[in-house]
Parts: structure tokens; C-alpha cells; sequence
């Protein structure tokens, strides 16, 4: 969001907004931010990976092979089981400023509007039923994401973060670079203080999470002949996770 709206009376005087009436406004976005209450739908039904964004490691559905097309949604609709938290709340987003959390608004979103739409605030300056549901979504969405950068921080300091296989990426032919996963011979291998460290952070969820959703990658091929954007899919991933060993994941470690 290069150029945010912050959502106050004044800002806001003279602007209204309007509800997206479909899911075209993430057809582009081949990674969508995800937060660990998601972990358990989300890892079942779509590979998740781990992204370093402005320094920081963001946790990400993985829903195309090639950035600009999400594989995920074809005529503006969802096709996979789980809709990621983030497609509701869009174009909402709590920005977080030193210690304060801003709620903001896309202004690039196409849905700000001048006369026509609705209003942010009420004529008491009050936000409106509409856009308060929203926000308190928002807010505990963003308690979530909060907790879930905690963790991802304390994966970091203990050096398991590792990127998806090269092969991962040649059999799949994917074009996104950055897409990381948890090196799981180093989490075996973390003393007992700082594998105590992961689990009072509440990173071995996440870790776990993560390289068990892998194997969803075979989504992204068959979508992809489905859904199609530029890149060509491969006719059958099956045969890398059959041979593929550094892929198991061993939870008795």
C-alpha cells in the first residue's frame, strides 16, 4: 500500500468507499499474507512458505508459480477450500507506526469514492457500522499477525530458515523467488534452550506447518492447467515428492 488513506474524520471528509464485489482485486497477487490462526486450513489446502519483506519474515499462502497470477481465483472466485483472512478485510490494513497501529485504506484500490459510496464516519465523526465490522476484524487479525512475527523472529535467530529446494522450483517451474521453508536437520539439531525459546514464541507450529504444506504444491500444477497465466505447468509433481527424503518431516525430533 504505497500511498495509504488513514481512516480519521478529517482525512476521510468528503470520501466514501465501496465493498469489493468480487475477488478480482487479488488475481495479481501470487502470495497473500497469512497469520498462524490460519495454520491448520491453510497447510492443508495450499503450499505456505516464508518471506523476508523489509527485513522482516512474513508468513505467505503460496498461490501461483509466477508473480501477477494467483492460480487461486479464476473469473474474480475462489477455487481453492480456505480463503485466506486477508481477502476480507481488503482494502483495509492496520499499519503499525512505532507502538500505534494506523487503520488505513488503499487509495489504489479503485473502491475510494467522492459522493457515491459509503461514508467512513457518520455526521458525529463516528465510524460507520459498515467500516467499524471491518475494523474489528481487522484488529484481531492484527493481534494475530503480531503474534505470528514474534515467531517468525525467534525462527530466524535460531538460523533454521531455509529456501525452497532448487528442485522444488524446476519441477514446478516457478518463477517467484524468496520463498522459504524450515531446515528441519537444524531444528533437530537446536540445543534445548533454544528449542525451549521456539515453543514459548509458538514457532514450532508454524515450522511444522509450513514444510507439511509442500506437498500442496501439486495444487499449484493442476491449477495452473486450469487457471492458466504465462508459465507452463508441469504435467506431474508427484514424482518429486515420492523421491524427494529432505522433504519428511519428523515431529519425534
Amino acid at each position: 500500500m504505497a500511498n495509504p488513506l488513514v481512516l480519521s474524520p478529517k482525512e476521510c471528509q468528503g470520501k466514501t468507499w465501496y465493498t469489493p464485489i468480487d475477488l478480482s482485486f487479488a488475481a495479481n497477487k501470487a502470495l497473500i499474507p497469512l497469520h498462524a490462526g490460519e495454520l491448520a486450513k491453510a497447510a492443508a489446502t495450499m503450499p505456505l512458505a516464508l518471506i523476508n519483506e523489509n527485513r522482516e519474515w512474513r508468513l505467505v499462502s503460496v498461490c501461483g508459480i509466477e508473480t501477477g497470477h494467483n492460480l487461486f481465483i479464476k473469473d474474480a472466485k475462489w477455487l481453492g477450500n480456505y480463503r485466506p483472512a486477508w481477502l476480507s478485510t481488503y482494502p483495509f490494513e492496520i499499519v503499525t507506526v512505532g507502538e500505534k497501529g494506523l487503520v488505513t485504506f488503499d487509495r489504489d484500490s479503485g473502491l475510494l469514492g467522492a459522493e457515491e459510496g459509503e461514508p467512513f464516519f457518520d455526521e458525529q465523526d463516528q465510524m460507520t457500522e459498515a467500516v467499524a465490522t471491518r475494523i474489528e476484524v481487522l484488529k484481531t487479525s492484527h493481534r494475530k499477525h503480531q503474534a505470528t512475527q514474534t515467531a517468525l523472529s525467534a525462527l530466524a535467530k535460531a538460523n533454521v530458515i531455509t529456501p525452497w529446494p532448487e528442485a522444488l522450483h524446476s519441477q514446478l517451474g516457478l518463477s517467484i523467488n524468496g520463498l522459504h521453508m524450515i531446515d528441519e536437520k537444524a531444528l533437530s539439531q537446536l540445543d534445548d534452550e533454544t528449542f525451549l525459546s521456539l515453543r514459548k514464541a509458538q514457532a514450532l507450529p508454524i515450522a511444522y506447518a509450513v514444510n507439511l504444506s509442500l506437498p500442496q504444491t501439486h495444487l499449484l500444477g493442476r491449477l495452473a492447467r486450469l487457471n492458466p497465466g504465462y508459465v507452463t505447468a508441469p504435467e506431474n509433481l508427484d514424482s518429486f515428492f515420492d523421491s524427494d527424503e529432505d522433504l519428511s518431516f519428523d515431529f519425534d525430533s
